[in-house]
């Protein structure tokens, strides 16, 4: 009886022990706590919350492929001038990242904004496949200022040339910058320098503008000098949207060729004097428009149009087609395929 006892005795220890284990492993542990992404209103749509900040993020891009066709293989297609036709042009086909990000403080909205592009081809200036644009800045209403190198905030002020991809004849430009600008009421200013160091020698220019919105119409006047080249230019537009037809009318005064913000020809020769751009486009419907720009020079005579239609084939998806030709019988234009998101 005392073995039987004893083997009784130790079975039930070791059944106590068992069941104590068996428990302890089906314990689970505490959950950890865990923060989730919030969508972020506050600036539009696409924002969403950087856990544990109160900084909103947006992130979105596009993929390009362009067919590009030039009858003069310089023009438009410098990456490889051998050939009237190519989906590798310089600045043709490519793709951009854009990360943007904004947050509000006790002196208006801080943002910053950056772009990474990759091109088919070596850019013709000479630079990498790979390039990188950003600004960031503060936004007080009446007041902000940015700083950034990218394309100009003059060039942003006056949105760019006429209403076409090619935008006509206007002056383009691209550099590091600091602005300063607001908005009261209506009325819109600024007034930046812009450091063109690595530009033919020219070293900063100097710009200021107005423009006033009222509605669907809308008109802008502004004023820029080239300090190293010693030239100053003005430019000017008004527009109209009465849906489904758009119009504007742009005009550029340069009082040097050289100068760099001087807009140029088809084959990139510096203009000067009077520039004019009239422009239109119609929303034939909510998914095909057409656009056109035609463009004169006075000095020396010179002129370009330009034309284009586009489809919406679905939501982030659309095609272009557009085409240009001048009096010097240089003509050219792709066919494109974009991917937004």
């Amino acid at each position: 009886m005392k073995i039987k006892g004893l083997l009784l005795g130790s079975a039930a220890a070791l059944a106590a022990v068992s069941g104590a284990n068996a428990a302890d492993a089906i314990v689970a542990a505490a959950p950890e706590p865990m923060e989730y992404v919030k969508v972020c209103d506050a600036f539009g749509t696409g924002y969403f919350y950087i856990p544990g900040t109160e900084t909103c993020l947006k992130v979105g891009g596009m993929v390009r492929w362009d067919l590009t066709y030039g009858n003069n293989p310089a023009i438009g297609t410098t990456s490889n001038a051998a050939y009237k036709w190519t989906s590798s042009a310089a600045a043709g086909s490519q793709f951009r990242l854009t990360v943007d990000a904004k947050n509000n403080s006790e002196i208006g909205t801080v943002y910053s904004w950056l772009q990474v592009r990759g091109f088919a081809a070596t850019q013709a200036t000479g630079g990498n496949q790979y390039t990188a644009f950003f600004y960031a800045g503060i936004d007080a209403g009446s007041v902000g200022f940015e700083v950034g190198n990218y394309e100009t905030a003059w060039v942003r002020f006056f949105n760019y040339g006429g209403l076409t991809d090619w935008g006509g004849l206007y002056d383009y430009r691209a550099a590091s910058y600091a602005a300063v600008q607001g908005k009261v009421g209506s009325f819109s200013y600024l007034a930046s320098v812009d450091d063109m160091t690595n530009t033919a020698g020219k070293t900063a220019g100097l710009n200021a503008g107005v423009k006033g919105t009222f509605g669907n119409y809308e008109g802008a006047l502004g004023f820029n000098y080239d300090i190293a080249d010693k030239s100053w230019g003005a430019k000017g537009y008004v527009s109209a949207t009465i849906d489904p037809v758009q119009l504007k009318l742009l005009g550029i005064y340069t009082s040097k060729t050289t100068s760099a913000y001087a807009p140029t020809t088809l084959a990139g020769a510096g203009l000067d004097g009077f520039v004019l751009t009239a422009a239109g486009r119609v929303n034939i419907t909510p998914k095909f428009f057409a656009a056109v720009d035609y463009s004169y020079a006075f000095k020396p005579k010179y002129w370009l149009v330009v034309g284009n239609v586009g489809y919406n084939v679905a939501t982030g998806f659309d095609v272009l087609l557009e085409a240009r030709y001048d009096k010097n019988k240089s003509s050219g234009g792709f066919l494109r395929f974009e991917r937004n998101f």
